[in-house]
């Protein structure tokens, strides 16, 4: 943004990332990714699922994240990807970083993503956001301050992609497997796995998709609860009026609720075992057809 130069000029000083790498450092790991970071700095996780970790004095933070992608994928061609970049900078919607649009493309180990410049509101910070794809992942680095952004070359050199590859399932399909469930899913389509709930996106539409969320529930499941449980976590964003009712489906009793999205059907089942509830969404004709068998599928651990 407006301070670039000063930003690039932080990421040129070589005495700083000496000093970080001598400093006693810390792990973060999840089931998708670890790093490593200076261990006098706090780390946290934000309602969004971010990791949060901030600076002894408290003037520096780094925001990441990591999720299980196969549908964002920059190739490291300068001319493929800059539509997707400039997509993914126009259309960031962050609450306290301002993009100023700027960036450079950047590679490590074998990772293709880019480097975009911008501003924190709270203390008016240089920030660097960064993003990389590549083995099934995307991860992303918010660095707000000029401690945050030395740490760069640490962070990306400790980085650690984990997360198991999909099983083989029934014919056609492959096996995806969660910490609270698994279900069967087209071996075409492409995952996008938040950490809270996974996609499985058609590669001919992305329009057309199969979204699995697990619930946990303070009591018991059970089949009466279903319906109030399919309206309360129906997407908002379907715009679909949640009206319920149980039905059978892959030989077991569900709520379901119907409608339409963009003149596409929709179709939202919940079920459930013990004391987590499943909500699948099936949108678009060829994913409402995979219905019975995806739900048939599923297993509540």
């Amino acid at each position: 943004m407006k301070k670039l130069l000063a930003i690039l000029l932080a990421l040129l000083i070589t005495g700083l990332p000496a000093v970080l790498a001598e400093e006693e450092t810390a792990e973060y790991r999840d089931r998708l990714y670890a790093f490593r970071y200076p261990a006098s700095w706090s780390c946290s996780q934000a309602n969004n699922g971010d990791v949060v970790l901030v600076s002894p004095d408290g003037n520096a933070a780094v925001l990441t994240f990591a999720i299980i992608n196969e549908t964002i994928i920059l190739t490291g061609s300068a001319e493929t990807d800059a539509p997707l970049i400039d997509s993914i900078i126009s259309g960031y919607d962050g609450a306290n970083l301002v993009l100023s649009g700027e960036y450079d493309p950047i590679e490590s180990n074998g990772l293709h993503g880019f480097r975009a410049y911008g501003t924190w509101s709270t203390g008016n910070l240089d920030s660097v956001m960064i993003i990389l794809t590549g083995n099934r992942h995307i991860v992303g680095f918010t660095l707000a301050g000029t401690a945050a952004i030395a740490m760069e070359q640490e962070l990306l050199d400790s980085l650690e992609l984990l997360g198991d590859e999909p099983s083989a399932g029934s014919a056609g399909f492959l096996r995806w497997d969660a910490p609270s469930f698994s279900v069967e899913y087209p071996e075409s389509y492409r995952a996008l796995d938040s950490g809270t709930g996974v996609g499985f996106i058609s590669p001919d539409d992305p329009n057309v998709m199969v979204l699995v969320r697990a619930y946990d529930l303070e009591i018991e499941y059970s089949d009466a609860l279903a319906p109030s449980l399919a309206s309360g976590s129906l997407p908002q964003s379907t715009h679909v009026e949640p009206n319920p009712e149980m039905t059978m489906i892959g030989g077991r009793q569900a709520a379901v609720i119907r409608g339409a999205v963009a003149g596409s059907p929709m179709e939202y089942y919940m079920i459930g075992s013990g004391k987590t509830a499943l909500g699948l969404l099936f949108m678009g004709t060829d994913s409402v057809a995979l219905a019975e068998h995806i739900i048939q599928s599923a297993e509540i651990k």
